[in-house]
Order: structure tokens, then sequence, then C-alpha cells
């Protein structure tokens, strides 16, 4: 049988288990590309594309805040290496406004150009 000092000693216990899993996946959902260094090729304050994944093969970096073709393309990755917060803007042929990043620092290792024709570095 069960004491009510032994209840709450179980539910304290399960209670604190669920809120640490809760927390350890919280920590895995919101840190994504924040806790990896930067590239070696991306320098800081420069916004950088990658026609393959985990940041391989470098096709443009920018630093300056205006509208900058890139050239067709699909797969890839990007980092935004710009100051903390700043926040990078990808528009399609039409210019229209298709993603905003996370802010500096963030990357992603799995991103796809497909519809993408120019970049706003910030």
């Amino acid at each position: 049988m069960a004491t009510a000092a032994g209840t709450a000693q179980a539910t304290t216990s399960t209670t604190n288990t669920t809120t640490q899993s809760a927390t350890s996946a919280a920590a895995k959902q919101s840190s994504g590309a924040r806790i990896t260094a930067a590239p070696a090729s991306c320098p800081k304050y420069y916004f950088c594309g990658y026609a393959g994944a985990n940041y391989t093969n470098l096709v443009f970096k920018f630093k300056d805040c205006y509208l900058q073709g890139i050239a067709a393309r699909t797969g890839g990755s990007w980092y935004n290496n710009q100051s903390n917060g700043t926040k990078a803007r990808m528009y399609n042929a039409n210019k229209q406004l298709v993603y905003t990043t996370p802010g500096a620092p963030y990357g992603d290792p799995h991103g796809n150009w497909a519809g993408i024709r120019y970049i706003d570095a910030c």
C-alpha cells in the first residue's frame, strides 16, 4: 500500500522527468544552427549561400543591404553570419518576399534555393 509521502514522491519524480523531457525537447527544437559555428568560408558580417548541403561549395557571400541576384538552383544551404539579430530576406523572380531568415547567427544546412532569385542580406 502506498503512503501519502510515497505517492507525493512518485508524483514529484514523474513531474520532474516530464519537465526535464519537455525542456530538453524545447532546447533541441529552438537550438537550430545557432549552436553551430559559422562555416570557415562565411566570414563575420556576411550572408553566404552554398550549392551543396552542409555549407559546401560556396556560390555567393553578401553583406550589402540591397537586392542582389543569384543564379537559379535547387538544393543547397545557407548561413547568416551577419551582426547578431540581423535577418536576411529571400525573394522570387518577381522580387516578391518569399522568406525572412531568423536573426543571425543562424543557418540551414539543408536549404533549398528553388524559386529564390534575389537576396537582401539585411
